[in-house]
């Protein structure tokens, strides 16, 4: 049975909330199309003014080492395309955000997370740009499966220091002190047969009224974090349908199975690349791929091309969140705890109850939310067919 204060599967509450969560996805899906296009515009445009060529003359002015000039432009580069991203960035998430009651940000603590991203975006950049300068050059007609094999290593690495790099970064995580709750999710994971090293809160409330959770890492790194937000505003019940479902993604493997989609979609484009270049080079007015006041060109190929996969990348993530809404259904054996925690989730994160067909097609990466609350309506339903077919 659904949650007596969601009679018919909609609370009172969030169907007001339904305009606001409508307008919210207009601007979202608006603010998509720009943070797409800017940095392709941002990319090619110095190119196109010679801007890119004068940096780097002015570099070669300074008499550093080969390789230092090129770390150099490429942090400049970095820096500079951060900087042009900026006002989309404080737009979208601080007012924006704000305007729909979604933040608890001040504007100090905004920037100071801003920074925090910038900086390792711009590092992180700077470095694997580097590298494919030294990997052309030092590695000829083999660049492409060289520069291939470290970039799905990189993303491997980066998937296991999640929990001891990249989220402390920007929120305290803490081990759960709530014993009930630690002792039920505990029974999840063993029920799933998925071993976790932790179970930890995520001080969400300093930032945002949003809540989630998630199971993070990789092996030994593995970690079930749930926002202090979810914790507040939910019930036991739902709080375990989310983590369940965040627990079905480990049993299935979506994570291995996403780095290597992933994996596989950049060595394509990566081979393709190295078969076209002969062409594509003169057609994009550059010398050589180791050129590299011509690396901007090659950055927003690279992301034009992945912007064109998104949406088969989109299709695929929402077959697998599908699959791991099944599992959480399996799982906790209680249906009406998993459409209520949809709901909540929906009226708490402002998510649209049912977005456009197109934006949900090319755009989303999870079902709409009306069919995972339907899916959890359905496998309530008596007939033992109709829950074989769903279990299906």
């Amino acid at each position: 049975m659904l949650r007596p204060d969601f009679p018919g599967g909609r609370s009172a509450a969030c169907v007001q909330h339904d305009a606001a969560a409508a307008r919210l996805g207009a601007e979202r899906r608006r603010l998509f199309i720009a943070n797409a296009l800017l940095p392709l515009f941002a990319l090619l445009l110095p190119y196109l003014t010679g801007t890119w060529e004068t940096l780097w003359f002015t570099l070669a002015a300074t008499l550093l080492p080969l390789w230092l000039r090129t770390l150099a432009f490429l942090l400049i580069m970095h820096a500079a395309l951060a900087l042009v991203m900026l006002p989309l960035s404080y737009y979208g998430g601080y007012v924006l955000a704000h305007a729909f009651g979604l933040s608890r940000q001040t504007p100090r603590a905004w920037v100071v997370d801003w920074l925090k991203g910038a900086l390792l975006g711009t590092l992180l950049g700077t470095l694997v740009g580097g590298a494919f300068v030294w990997i052309v050059i030092s590695f000829g007609a083999a660049w492409w499966w060289v520069f291939g094999l470290l970039v799905s290593v990189l993303m491997v690495v980066l998937v296991f220091v999640t929990p001891y790099v990249l989220v402390p970064l920007f929120f305290k995580m803490r081990p759960l002190a709530d014993e009930p709750t630690v002792e039920r999710i505990r029974a999840l994971v063993g029920r799933a047969g998925t071993p976790v090293r932790d179970v930890c809160s995520l001080d969400f409330s300093r930032r945002t009224a949003e809540a989630n959770a998630a199971v993070i890492g990789l092996g030994r790194s593995r970690r079930v974090v749930i926002a202090d937000t979810l914790l507040a505003e939910f019930t036991p019940g739902e709080v375990d349908a989310v983590v369940a479902h965040e627990l079905g993604h480990h049993v299935h493997r979506d994570v291995q199975r996403l780095l290597l989609g992933n994996s596989v979609l950049m060595w394509l484009g990566l081979a393709l690349a190295a078969r076209l270049a002969p062409a594509a080079l003169p057609v994009l007015s550059l010398p050589s791929l180791d050129y590299v006041p011509g690396y901007p060109v090659l950055l927003a190929v690279t992301e034009f091309f992945f912007l064109l996969a998104s949406p088969v990348l989109n299709w695929w993530s929402r077959q697998l969140e599908s699959a791991a809404d099944h599992f959480a259904l399996q799982l906790t054996r209680d249906p009406g705890a998993f459409a209520g925690a949809m709901e909540r989730m929906g009226c708490q994160n402002l998510i649209e109850h049912r977005p456009p067909r197109w934006a949900e097609v090319l755009l989303a990466t999870h079902p709409a939310l009306h069919r995972r609350i339907a899916l959890a309506n359905a496998w309530a339903a008596p007939s033992p067919s109709v829950r074989g077919l769903i279990k299906g």
